[in-house]
């Protein structure tokens, strides 16, 4: 589910449990990522459940998912509360990134040079564009976001993809947290990888992907640091 629709879930009595389970999972993640739920703060099963207009039956099922990504975190006597973005979480997320985003880049790029087709993939990269030259933050990182996962689609790779869902929902929340970046050069970056991908330059697709990453954590960390402490 991309921002533009983080605020357009509807729950129905008449869905299944297993649907609701999953609307109410994308509703709180979504509420997390972009800082709409604050860290530390408790999220009560009774409220979401009048929110939502859902038994709380469905809200139990999606909490584990939820600690299990990291998005909450279940305390003793205090029930389910927003989990902190700690130093050592984003450290983590780059470490995590610099190898999985290189290899989704790499299968991507290898898919295309063995005929599989990219205009799905440049379509996202010009909605990206588009989205830097508005100006719009959370529109640049929905159109991002979709970017990436037009990349990850290309690499034809189930396990990369749902390896990366939870990782994609950090790297969004931390990018809401962290706003102070030159989306101008990101894109370029973008561009660069994406021809590369799409004229299948495996090897160049990796590198690119590699210096990319690289260069966002470069800028973020200190920021990071700065607002979080060491």
């Amino acid at each position: 589910m991309s921002q533009n629709d983080e605020t357009t879930v509807q729950l129905h009595p008449g869905q299944s449990g297993e649907a609701l389970d999953l609307l109410v999972y994308e509703w709180v993640r979504e509420r997390v990522i972009d800082g709409t739920f604050k860290p530390g703060e408790r999220i009560r099963e009774r409220n979401l459940a009048e929110e939502l207009q859902v038994s709380r039956i469905p809200i139990r099922e999606a909490f584990p998912r939820l600690e299990s990504e990291g998005y909450i975190k279940t305390l003793h006597r205090r029930g389910a509360v927003v989990a902190e973005m700690t130093v050592q979480d984003v450290r983590e997320l780059f470490q995590v990134r610099s190898s999985l985003e290189v290899l989704a880049a790499r299968l991507a790029a290898d898919a295309c040079a063995h005929g599989a087709s990219g205009e799905q993939l440049l379509a996202a990269l010009a909605e990206a564009e588009r989205a830097v030259r508005g100006g719009d933050g959370a529109d640049i990182a929905a159109r991002t976001s979709e970017l990436h996962d037009e990349i990850l689609a290309l690499s034809n790779s189930r396990l990369l993809q749902t390896l990366m869902v939870p990782i994609e929902g950090r790297i969004r929340r931390l990018f809401h947290f962290v706003t102070q970046r030159d989306e101008v050069a990101l894109h370029r970056e973008h561009e660069a990888l994406c021809t590369a991908i799409v004229n299948g330059q495996t090897e160049l697709a990796a590198a690119l992907a590699l210096a990319h990453v690289e260069r966002s954590r470069y800028e973020t960390m200190p920021i990071v640091e700065a607002l979080l402490g060491s």
